[in-house]
Parts: structure tokens; C-alpha cells; sequence
């Protein structure tokens, strides 16, 4: 096995976040044509998001958020293909994992920037690809409270303390409850949705 992943900790694919023109109707077709059901709604970071979901296990599949010009140029390779991704995000199992991808990038790549953030019901690490593609690499908190939440976290604190500092974090906002029983709610939302 080449080296370099062998260090690198293991990830997965979990969701994605589109720029749109017009993010209603973006909303209407996710919900109305293929049956994803709104988690949470707000503005950060001057966009205003919509968060949304088919599976009670992932807060958001997809994020729509506003901010794509309405005359983006086509993609040039193939036209079929969308312009612009807002971000691709990849789920980490846990908070050792995501302290160790970042001892990784700080190894691998010490020009790299990173923006960290703890949405608590996540902590996350955000930079860009060599085309200037948003992706992130994050862990999912025990707590769910209402999205958009984006505070700045210090990866160099300890297990303990991050863990306290997020949960203070998501109290604080609205909707708090244990991630276990937002997917119970959500669950039930989704199949009433169905039914």
C-alpha cells in the first residue's frame, strides 16, 4: 500500500452543498420531485442555506445556498455538467480521526489554510482543491441544534474540552436535543412525509 494513505485516516462521502440562482426553486424540486425533506433553514456567512435530507441518520445530504450569478458560464468541458459545486464534504469516524487528517494536511500540505469550525452538531475542517473547489472534511457531535451554526474550533484543545465547548455551543442555540433523538423526530417527519 502506497505510504501516503496509509497515513491518511479513513473517510467517507456524506453531502454536498449547491450554489443556486434561485434557491426556492431549487427547494421545491429537492423536496417536490425527489423527496427530501427540509432539516433546518438560516443564513450564515452572508448565504442564506437550506438544509436537506432523505435519511434521518444525516442532518443534510444536501445544502442549497444562495450567491450562483445568473450568467455562470457553462461548464466548458461538458456543457451537461453543472458549473459551480459549493462544497463536497467526507465524514471522519471520530474526533481523533479529524486531529490526525489535520496533522496530515499540516505534513502534507503546510501552505494550506484551513478554516475550522464547530457547528455543534459537527466539527469541521474546510480548504480548497488546487481548482478552488470548497470540501470538508468533519465528525458529527452527539448533540443536534437548529443549523446554521459556525463558531471557530481549536483542534489543539483536548477531547474533553472540545466536547464541552460544543455542547455549551449547542444548547445555546435553539432546537437543542442528543443527536439520537433529533433522528428519532426526523425519522417520523420523513415518514409522515411518505405516508
Amino acid at each position: 500500500m502506497n505510504e501516503v494513505i496509509a497515513r491518511v485516516p479513513h473517510f467517507r462521502f456524506s453531502h454536498m452543498g449547491l450554489c443556486t440562482s434561485d434557491i426556492g426553486r431549487m427547494e421545491r424540486f429537492y423536496v417536490d420531485m425527489l423527496g427530501f425533506t427540509v432539516t433546518d433553514r438560516g443564513n450564515a456567512l452572508g448565504c442564506d442555506l437550506v438544509f436537506l435530507s432523505r435519511d434521518p441518520m444525516d442532518h443534510h445530504q444536501i445544502v442549497l445556498g444562495t450567491g450562483r450569478p445568473a450568467d455562470l458560464p457553462a461548464n466548458t468541458a461538458n456543457p451537461m455538467f453543472g458549473p459551480c459545486i459549493n462544497q463536497i464534504s467526507f465524514a471522519l469516524a471520530d474526533l481523533p480521526a479529524l486531529k490526525a487528517f489535520d496533522a496530515h494536511l499540516r505534513r502534507r500540505c503546510p501552505a494550506v489554510a484551513p478554516l475550522y469550525a464547530n457547528h455543534g452538531t459537527a466539527w469541521s475542517i474546510y480548504l480548497h482543491d488546487p481548482e478552488r473547489n470548497f470540501l470538508e472534511f468533519f465528525v458529527d457531535t452527539p448533540w443536534y441544534c437548529a443549523q446554521p451554526v459556525f463558531e471557530p474550533l481549536d483542534l489543539g484543545l483536548d477531547d474533553d474540552e472540545i466536547l464541552a465547548r460544543t455542547e455549551r455551543l449547542a444548547r445555546e442555540g435553539s432546537s437543542f436535543s442528543p443527536i439520537a433523538d433529533w433522528r428519532v423526530a426526523i425519522r417520523s417527519a420523513m415518514d409522515a412525509r411518505l405516508a
